[in-house]
């Protein structure tokens, strides 16, 4: 009996884990175990290190745009 780990980004986890489990095989067994991490800063930049979000971007005045937010609340 053989062991494969493989580390899978979030993006195509489940189109791995469909192909796998529709393989229909006697003697693959697949076991799923999530990465738990117990840093949650590094967490926060692994989540968002391939994302390239701008969206405050565009605001001259935070306080004043953070006002208006209220504002309307």
């Amino acid at each position: 009996m053989h062991t494969v780990k493989l580390k899978i980004e979030d993006n195509i986890y489940q189109n791995i884990m469909f192909l796998l489990n529709n393989l229909n095989l006697k003697g693959l067994v697949i076991k799923e175990e999530k990465q738990v991490s117990k840093n949650t800063k590094q967490s926060i930049k692994q989540l968002f290190k391939s994302k390239d979000i701008e969206i405050f971007k565009s605001i001259d005045n935070p306080m004043s745009w953070q006002n208006k937010q209220r504002d309307e609340w």
